[in-house]
This record gives C-alpha cells, sequence and structure tokens, in this order.
C-alpha cells in the first residue's frame, strides 16, 4: 500500500510549483501530494515518472476516498480545482463520486444490459427465446458498445422507425422490450434511479389483429397435402395442430406419458399461459394418436429425426423441432394443387417446370425441385393474364390454432368454450372469433322480429327472406 508523503507545505497550488515538483520519496510505492490551501482535499499528485494527476481526497458514509480528476498539463489547475468542487459537492449530497466513476469504468453498454437481462429476466419468461431473436437481431447491432444512459428517445424512435418499414409488428414488441430493459436497467443500477426510459412516449405502428384461418373449400387440398409430406411427425403434428388447437410449443414437447388414452385427455404442463391445460381430445384425434408409432428410447409424441447431442455430451433423445421447413413444402403442394385445377394455369406450370429441368446444371443438389417457386408462377400468369385463385402460401403455422378456434365460433360455441379449449388466459384474446357470431345473432333477431309483428297482428311490409353474410359460407 502506497505511503502519504506531503513534499511541500499546505498552500494553494499553482502551475509553477507544480512544475517543480518531483517524487524524491525514497520509496518508489510512496504517495507524493501537493495539497491545496483553498480547497479542502484537492491536490496534485506526482509519480516516480514524473506524470502528474489532480486528485481529491474526501469521506463518505465513513470511508476515505481518492478520487483521480485528470492529468495535469490536459487540464489547468483552476479546471481541476472546479471539477474537484464539484465532485465534493456530490459526495456532500451522499453521491459517491468514486463510486459512480467505477460503475460508468465498469462497461455498463448495453450489451450489458442485455446479457443482465437475458440471464435475470428472459430466462424465467415462456417467450424469452423471442426476446434473444429481438437482442441479436435489433438492439445489439444498432448498439451494442453505447451506454446504457446514453441511449435518447430519439435513438429508440429512430430504431423503432427503421425496423418498422419493414415489420411494423415487429418494431412495436421491440419497443416494448427495449421499454422493459430500461425499466429493469433503472431498479439494477445501469442507469441513474432518475433516468428517463427512453422507450416512453413513442407512437406505436396501428396493428390490425390477423384473422387468416383454413376455410372450408381450403381444407381438402391443404389435407392432401399434409399427408404427402413425407416428414412423419410433422404430418402428424400439423393433423393434431387442426385437430386441437394446441399452441405450436406446447404440442412439440408433448410426451407421451402425458397422453391418457382412457381418458382422452393430453396433459400441457408447460403453457403459455403458466398453468397445467388438460386438453380433451376427440375421437379423430385419439384415432391419430393410437396411430402414431413409439420411437424407442424417445419419450416425445412428435420426435426429432434422431438423438441430439445433450449439454454433458451424452446423446438424449428429442422432439421435433424445425417443422417449418416442413409446413412450408405443405403450404406451396397445397397452393400448387388449387392452382392447378384450372387447366391453363397446370399447362403455364407444366411449361415452367420443363424449362427448369432443362436448364439444371450438373452442379445442382440432389435435393433440387424442378418445380418452379410461387413467386415464379404468379409473374408469368400476370405476363400471360391468368388471374390465379387464392393461395393457401400465406397461411402461418399458428393460424391453425386459430382455425379451430374459428370453426369453433362458426358452429355457434360460445367465446368462453372457445377460451378453455385454446386455454386463453385473457378474455380479450378471444373476442377475435366473435364476428363468427353474427349469423346466430341474425337468426335470433328474425325470429324476435317475426314473433313480435305476429303478437301484434301485423306482417312484415316485405317478405323475410334468409339474407347472405359474408362469413355464411364458411359455417
Amino acid at each position: 500500500m502506497a505511503k502519504d508523503s506531503n513534499k511541500t507545505e499546505r498552500r494553494k497550488l499553482i502551475k509553477r510549483d507544480i512544475d517543480a515538483a518531483r517524487h524524491e520519496a525514497g520509496d518508489p510505492n510512496a504517495r507524493v501530494v501537493l495539497w491545496d490551501s483553498e480547497l479542502l482535499g484537492f491536490g496534485c499528485r506526482v509519480f516516480p515518472s514524473g506524470a502528474k494527476t489532480f486528485v481529491l481526497s474526501y469521506r463518505t458514509n465513513g470511508r476515505k476516498r481518492l478520487l483521480t480528476i485528470g492529468r495535469y498539463g490536459t487540464l489547468t489547475v483552476e479546471q481541476a480545482r472546479k471539477m474537484a468542487r464539484a465532485e465534493l459537492v456530490k459526495a456532500e449530497a451522499g453521491t459517491d463520486p468514486l463510486e459512480e466513476r467505477q460503475r460508468d469504468t465498469r462497461g455498463e453498454t448495453i450489451k450489458d444490459l442485455c446479457a443482465a437481462y437475458l440471464e435475470r429476466h428472459a430466462s424465467q419468461k415462456k417467450s424469452g427465446h423471442d426476446d434473444q431473436r429481438r437482442i441479436n437481431s435489433h438492439i445489439l447491432p444498432t448498439w451494442r458498445n453505447l451506454k446504457a444512459a446514453s441511449i435518447k428517445r430519439a435513438d429508440v424512435a429512430a430504431l423503432h422507425s427503421k425496423i418498422g418499414k419493414r415489420a411494423p409488428y415487429e418494431a412495436n414488441r421491440t419497443l416494448a422490450l427495449v421499454a422493459k430493459m430500461f425499466e429493469l436497467a433503472r431498479r439494477w443500477g445501469f442507469v441513474p434511479e432518475a433516468h428517463i426510459n427512453p422507450a416512453r412516449d413513442i407512437d406505436r405502428f396501428k396493428e390490425t389483429k390477423r384473422d387468416r384461418y383454413i376455410k372450408p373449400d381450403e381444407l381438402p387440398h391443404l389435407a392432401a397435402a399434409i399427408n404427402s409430406e413425407p416428414n412423419e411427425s410433422a404430418r402428424n403434428g400439423l393433423w393434431l395442430y387442426l385437430l386441437t388447437g394446441a399452441r405450436k410449443s406446447e404440442l412439440l414437447k408433448a410426451r407421451w406419458d402425458d397422453l391418457d388414452l382412457d381418458r382422452g385427455e393430453l396433459r400441457l404442463a408447460d403453457t403459455k399461459a403458466g398453468r397445467t391445460h388438460y386438453l380433451p381430445l376427440s375421437a379423430p384425434a385419439l384415432a391419430l394418436l393410437r396411430e402414431i408409432p413409439r420411437q424407442p428410447g424417445n419419450p416425445y409424441i412428435l420426435p426429432g429425426k434422431g438423438p441430439r447431442a445433450a449439454k454433458a455430451g451424452e446423446k438424449t433423445a428429442a422432439p421435433l423441432v424445425n417443422i417449418s421447413k416442413p409446413w412450408t413444402r405443405v403450404k406451396k403442394a397445397a397452393t400448387l394443387a388449387r392452382w392447378r385445377e384450372l387447366p391453363q394455369v397446370a399447362e403455364l406450370i407444366d411449361r415452367l417446370t420443363e424449362a427448369r429441368a432443362a436448364n439444371k446444371s450438373k452442379h445442382t443438389a440432389c435435393d433440387w425441385d424442378a418445380t418452379p417457386s410461387l413467386t415464379e408462377i404468379r409473374a408469368a400468369c400476370d405476363t400471360a393474364g391468368l388471374t390465379l385463385p387464392p393461395a393457401i402460401d400465406d397461411v402461418r403455422l399458428h393460424d391453425l390454432r386459430r382455425t379451430v378456434g374459428s370453426w369453433l365460433a362458426q358452429a355457434g360455441n360460445s367465446l368462453h368454450l372457445i377460451g378453455r379449449v385454446l386455454n386463453h388466459s385473457n378474455a380479450s384474446t378471444t373476442q377475435v372469433y366473435a364476428r363468427f357470431g353474427q349469423d346466430n345473432v341474425r337468426a335470433a333477431l328474425e325470429q324476435h322480429g317475426e314473433r313480435l309483428l305476429g303478437a301484434a297482428g301485423l306482417k312484415p311490409k316485405a317478405p323475410v327472406v334468409d339474407l347472405p353474410t359474408k362469413h355464411r359460407k364458411a359455417g
């Protein structure tokens, strides 16, 4: 530990005295400081190398502290004295300037905040993987090495706007993530207690509730495409989505010991709602589950293609993980089947396929498919003036779950029942299916009107007819 040594008597520090000062103590570890008489605790430390720095000695919470103000030469005596006086004001107010300096130099950057957020908060969330994806995709590439406290509202607004140009929903989710991160940053000391959350008061992009679902006239093509999918686990999984309405992650994690065939029930323990959900199974769902072969050593109903390496380096059975690629194949096959029902379109697709096959390179991958992409077919049809039937390639995996809710609503089931089937924790989530009940409302009012006029001895001025509705065909 360095020893203190006062080379001169305490007097007001001036440039001439600092220039003349030398580290002449016999012990090179001795601390040689020229103390200022004008500002108590302010001084200039002299090192054996000849370097000189301004320092401030003070006490806070009963502890003696020595803070480096800056290098002599870079700072003048008056500049350093002014800075030291400001730090003393902080100490008198209860803030430790040295601790504040150390916190700043510890590197509490956005990278550090993100790491803390993922470890201390996101790891406890069901949707933590979405947070990590957004952090890696949007936040770290933009702000990685910036101090958390330096991020301003304009920075967040610019990021939100940039993402929103191509993905407004993603931009809103990222904005909410940033807001939560900075709320926790304040609690964890990454930013001052009074730091204003930079994600506050930024207008979100307008969002429209998605209502895409599989319609009855689309189902035959989709069913045929699912049955033709070569990945057996994916094939079974897609049918179970349509039959149960379970969430993708919940169904992929389902194990055979969660299935009770006698009760006709599937136990989903790890749900988004945070509670165990006992999902009743219909006769078609039970029949499918009885047909699914059990893979030896793999406890999952939808097993993966093989063992995966566990963290300990051992081989372990795993569930199906990537169902998105099979779903993409299924959507394309279902869409092509719909389009091929038009002879002219079928001929065009055949011509495009033949042309692609003729231009196949010898370096083409063995799993290459000569069938043109849907984008190529659309472009060719536009050129030829052909109108294509509605496609199915816009359907997402989650839309299969929405299909269950939509069809239940069209069958006249209550929103409360639909919410229980889909294990919604918030009634407002189920409200999207309310519009499918309009036909039942219309029928009830028609019946009410007839009874009312009949009781009054009156007749309608015009015949009562069955009015077509937008959703009657799908019901």
